[in-house]
């Protein structure tokens, strides 16, 4: 036989053997999963063996600046396995191990503690879990310093079995809009809020590992070859604004708490995007208001709406008709009987009379609303329907939240239809929104009628990739013509110069909005209990944010929309306002290369610092502290007065410098960044309030 006959050969039997020997392979595979599964899985059950899943670390929320909002924190259970460590290991530790453990846990004596071990280790225990509580990361680091645990795993058989356990940085600031999930009893994922509406990005994907079950019902992990690693979730970036969320929570709570109210919601969105950049929920528990339910968009806060929807009624008959706003109507004595047993009131019992149609709108005359609206549409109640449809009040808004409520409007035809219908429609009831969607409609106004769905959700990213970007959705281009929003702007603005509003004007900035009050409906009758709002723009002349107020039942005497929820409407667009006029560094003091960044501060300090640097400089400065300016090489010290009770300039200053003027003031400070001062938000020379808050960004 010839030499490359026999290598031929040989090859052709090695491939035989391979062959065969996979054969066998993949009939024992198949034996011991289909044939003999009953019996592995029986001696499985017996040796209490599973594969159990193993949760993906769930990503993180995140607001509008990267501050978060929930992300999950690594902790620890200990365990031991006592078998593991020698004798003379485990002697001379056991003893420090337990006072070491007595005192962290505080659960057991160290006596106690060393007993328990001792039996383990004599009774041939694999897994000892030394307490229930969890220990966090850093603490985790501490005790593998610890006699016997110092050894590690594989010597000393410590077990740190890691727990993933949500936390929110700011408490309960957004509670019910952050959310939460859980599992049911049939292991499906329940949950509300931005936790459960983007449960699958931030979720990630478990894996599995193999555990054994021990004595007292725990599993114990087994190391095994068998395990499926997890991926961690993604992170998502929500538009909201954490300086804005807390300012609008802390003035609700206030007003609720002094209203007495049952709860209240608050929505800021920016007009041109459409993000929402607060939203608050809060409702009574005994003394104290909490975030549980999200009357914002759910269920929960579906309601009729009153006098606000007025601007939808006024912008439908703009749109059919060719009335004047300087026309007038007769709004009768404070009551009119559009049938029997249909009869319309207003807040004013003595009635109005005659007025033009302005006041109507400016005072909330239900007669003078409701007269309008049935002169024009009473023969077609349908056409009155569909500008509804077109303004997008009778659908959803294709928010990007879970639980968002459905808009209910009473229809010719359905079992509630009546005669007084239309007219009680036109005025906000038979009709039921939630405050998203009212404030939506509202936001379509204040940006030239262009319709847009409201965003909470920027994006989803891992790292610095990012995965998925989301914008408003253009709804409806235009919900009316150029001529009806420029008189409905004019009416809002009214509202607020003239009418129910008129004690929120502010000669700082302008505001359009409209006030709503409503009797609330109890076992079939309205009673004297109420729900008010207010829904509004500012600027008037060029929006920027859109806001709805709402607070239901509220008490102590005061229940009209206008002294409720309006005032609460100024406070909210007072730091709005006051944080989109940024007291930002002049171009002069940040020119490359021409003085070190001396920019404001205490005059002694920053003039010897010139002397030190030899910069000329040259002072017209009269107070203890300064801002700076230049002259060609020579730096100019100019005055920076700090008067008492107003808010100082401290845009340029260190942190240190800007912290001692402001505290000095009474007001509470809150800082990002590093560096000097960049802006500020409550505009120097402004009322320092005792308490209050200023937010500054340096960089």
């Amino acid at each position: 036989m010839g030499i490359r006959k026999s290598i031929l050969v040989r090859v052709r039997l090695a491939f035989l053997s391979v062959v065969l020997l996979a054969a066998i392979i993949l009939v024992k595979i198949f034996d011991i999963q289909v044939v003999e599964d009953e019996k592995w899985q029986k001696a499985a059950t017996e040796y209490g063996l599973k594969f159990m899943k193993v949760e993906a670390s769930r990503g993180n929320i995140v607001s509008d600046d990267g501050s978060l909002l929930a992300t999950s924190l690594p902790f620890f259970r200990v365990a031991l396995d006592p078998s593991i460590p020698t004798d003379e290991l485990f002697n001379s530790t056991v003893d420090t191990l337990s006072f070491l453990l007595a005192e962290y846990f505080e659960d057991k004596t160290a006596e106690e503690y060393a007993e328990e071990l001792k039996s383990a280790r004599e009774s041939g225990k694999r897994y000892k879990l030394l307490s229930k509580k969890h220990v966090k990361y850093h603490h985790k680091k501490m005790m593998e310093e610890w006699p016997l645990f110092r050894e590690g795993k594989w010597y000393g058989g410590v077990i740190f079995e890691k727990v993933d356990k949500r936390f929110l940085p700011f408490g309960s600031l957004g509670r019910r809009t952050i959310g939460h999930i859980r599992l049911d009893s049939a292991n499906e994922v329940k949950g509300v809020g931005l936790e459960k509406s983007f449960n699958s990005k931030l979720a990630g994907i478990s894996g599995e590992a193999l555990y054994q079950k021990i004595p007292g019902g725990d599993w114990k992990p087994v190391n095994n070859d068998w395990e499926v690693k997890t991926e961690n979730g993604l992170d998502i970036e929500t538009t909201l604004n954490i300086g804005f969320q807390e300012h609008t929570t802390r003035i609700m709570e206030k007003a609720l708490k002094r209203h007495n109210a049952k709860y209240g919601s608050a929505i800021v969105m920016e007009v041109e995007t459409g993000e929402i950049k607060a939203m608050v929920n809060l409702s009574k528990h005994g003394r104290n208001y909490i975030e549980d339910y999200n009357y914002a968009i759910g269920p929960q806060g579906t309601t009729e709406p009153g006098s606000t929807f007025k601007l939808a009624s006024f912008m439908a008959l703009l749109e059919e008709t060719n009335i004047s706003i300087d026309d007038t109507v007769n709004a009768h004595d404070g009551k009119f009987e559009f049938y029997e047993d249909c009869v319309m009131k207003d807040a004013v019992y003595y009635g109005y009379g005659k007025i033009p149609i302005r006041t109507v709108f400016e005072k909330s005359s239900n007669i003078g609303t409701s007269r309008l609206v049935f002169l024009h549409f009473n023969d077609k109640p349908n056409k009155y329907l569909n500008y509804l449809d077109k303004f997008g009040l009778t659908s959803n808004m294709n928010f990007q939240m879970v639980g968002e409520g459905v808009p209910y409007v009473n229809k010719p035809g359905e079992q509630g239809w009546s005669g007084c219908s239309l007219p009680w429609l036109s005025i906000g009831y038979e009709v039921k929104l939630s405050p998203l969607q009212l404030l939506s409609f509202y936001n379509a106004v204040a940006n030239n009628g262009k319709l847009i769905s409201p965003i909470i959700v920027r994006k989803v990213y891992s790292g610095n990739k990012v995965i998925e970007e989301y914008q408003s959705e253009v709804l409806n281009e235009k919900i009316c013509s150029d001529n009806t929003l420029k008189i409905v702007r004019e009416l809002l603005e009214g509202v607020v110069k003239r009418g129910t509003a008129k004690e929120i004007k502010t000669p700082e900035y302008t505001i359009a909005g409209k006030t709503g009050t409503t009797h609330k409906l109890k076992n079939g009758q309205y009673v004297d209990s109420y729900y008010t709002s207010f829904a509004g723009y500012f600027p008037a002349d060029n929006p920027k944010y859109s806001i709805l107020v709402a607070i239901d039942d509220p008490k102590n005497g005061a229940h009209y929309g206008g002294e409720v929820a309006a005032p609460i409407f100024r406070e909210i667009a007072d730091l709005l306002f006051i944080q989109g006029v940024e007291q930002t560094l002049p171009d002069t003091l940040i020119a490359d290369g021409v003085f070190p960044l001396i920019r404001a501060g205490k005059y002694e300090d920053l003039e010897l610092l010139t002397e030190q640097f030899n910069l000329k400089s040259v002072s017209y400065n009269t107070t203890s502290w300064v801002k700076s300016g230049t002259s060609g090489d020579t730096i100019q010290w100019h005055s920076n007065p700090v008067d008492q009770g107003q808010v100082p300039n401290v845009v340029g200053m260190t942190l240190k410098d800007a912290l001692y003027l402001l505290e000095n003031q009474g007001l509470k400070v809150k800082s990002r960044g590093t560096g000097r001062v960049q802006r500020q938000s409550l505009k120097p020379g402004g009322k320092a309030r005792k308490g209050g808050v200023i937010y500054i960004s340096l960089g």
